[in-house]
């Protein structure tokens, strides 16, 4: 009984989250509480709190949220984004290729979201000022954000989780997952210029406003750039040592994010508006959800399916991988990551080479993030920006069409590369 109220209330979670029916962080959070209100599993009280909830992985996202939520403020982004401009001489090819690249590599140390909220309004100006449509722009940026932010395991939310259940050190997890997300990232741009070729055609004298701007004006506090910079490059120092220092990447984000908070002479109540705390208490519902169903054991049922299917290795690998990757376009990265990761635990020394498991699971999660407008929470923003600066909605089957064949693309990649990961260790 207590399995079947438990799949009722995890069913009408997604069912509310996927169709829009209210804000996703507070239906997760309520769903979270309900769980615990039903009392499907006794573990589910506040005194346990600290057994499900992963708050290594909240604490890393609350201290990159205050780190970049700071660096915004100096007008270092915008900079960055006018300068990418000027460096290409007006060349529209150009300017799409190096923001492919720009966005990639910051959406591999910072949040996705953040990164294209700030880069979006110079992209939709210049879509404005060359008179295309945004999507050919946008769209691009989209897939390169997110996978760019597959490669790291603070890039993506779902790495964090993943990097969290797995133990596996910040360095490991860029030389594992860089491979496949650079040969992704090539193949992207390689395919959107080649498919609107009318980028080639268009004339510079349309961006000379922007060409004639000084990204140095863009920046209004020198001070607070340079002292926040030193304080973010330590940090990614912090990621690639914490565990010969033996501290939790948890703690050296949130220690980055006090000193830039002391050095900005900023408050909590001044930065709180830059952090996501809909991603936050949606986490902490997901958290409380897996926790039911793993205490109910539909966990451990799901894990035995996946088992009993087939004991090859490499099969049950491509499950991992395709399973949470097309579930994930559908449902969301986040939430299909914290589903699989008691699984994979439970798959985890039950046939050879599984561990790699955990590459399957972040690169399905963070690939299949690309496929529709829901796959991720950047895919939405995005979105809801073109709609808003150009007064038309946004098909969900025009996205799902150019998103559904990038996942494609890195699901096709990543099983040949988890292959051959097979074959080294082999």
């Amino acid at each position: 009984m207590l399995k079947i109220l438990t799949l009722l209330i995890f069913f009408l979670t997604y069912y509310l989250i996927i169709f829009g029916k209210g804000n996703k962080a507070v239906i997760a959070f309520s769903m979270g509480l309900l769980v615990s209100l039903l009392k499907v599993s006794e573990n589910l009280k506040v005194a346990n709190v600290s057994e499900y909830i992963d708050f290594n992985t909240l604490g890393i996202l609350f201290g990159m949220m205050v780190i970049v939520g700071i660096l915004k403020t100096t007008g270092l982004f915008q900079g960055i984004a006018i300068y990418i401009v000027k460096k290409s001489k007006g060349n529209v090819v150009s300017i799409f290729i190096f923001t492919m690249l720009v966005v990639a590599f910051l959406s591999s140390v910072l949040d996705n979201v953040t990164t294209l909220i700030l880069f979006s309004p110079v992209i939709i100006y210049i879509c404005q000022e060359i008179e295309i449509k945004p999507e050919i722009f946008l769209f691009p940026m989209i897939f390169a954000a997110n996978i760019g932010g597959t490669a790291t395991m603070i890039g993506d939310p779902p790495n964090i989780l993943i990097g969290s259940a797995s133990g596996v050190s910040f360095l490991r997890f860029l030389t594992i997952m860089s491979i496949p997300s650079i040969i992704a990232l090539i193949l992207t741009i390689y395919y959107f210029i080649y498919k609107h070729r009318e980028l080639k055609n268009v004339k510079k004298e349309k961006l000379e406003s922007l060409l004639q701007a000084d990204p140095a004006k863009a920046i209004i506090d020198y001070n607070l750039l340079k002292k926040g910079l030193i304080i973010f490059v330590l940090v990614i120092i912090g990621f690639f040592i914490h565990e010969y220092l033996d501290y939790e990447a948890a703690l050296i984000a949130l220690t980055g994010g006090a000193i830039m908070l002391l050095i900005s002479k900023k408050d909590f109540d001044e930065i709180s508006h830059d952090i996501e705390w809909d991603t936050l208490f949606f986490f902490v519902g997901l958290f409380a959800l897996v926790k039911a169903l793993e205490d109910v054991h539909v966990i451990e049922d799901v894990t035995n399916l996946i088992y009993n299917f087939t004991s090859h290795s490499y099969i049950l690998l491509l499950i991992v991988l395709w399973v949470s990757g097309l579930l994930s376009s559908i449902m969301g990265a986040v939430p299909v990551a914290t589903i699989f990761i008691p699984i994979v635990e439970r798959l985890i020394g039950s046939f050879p080479n599984s561990e790699l498991l955990w590459w399957a699971l972040a690169l399905g999660a963070s690939f299949g993030g690309n496929g529709t407008i829901s796959g991720a929470a950047s895919n939405m923003v995005i979105v809801g920006m073109i709609e808003n600066n150009f007064n038309r909605k946004v098909d969900f089957l025009t996205f799902m069409k150019k998103g559904m064949l990038i996942a494609i693309i890195g699901l096709i990649i990543s099983s040949i590369y988890l292959y051959i990961l097979i074959l080294y260790k082999g």
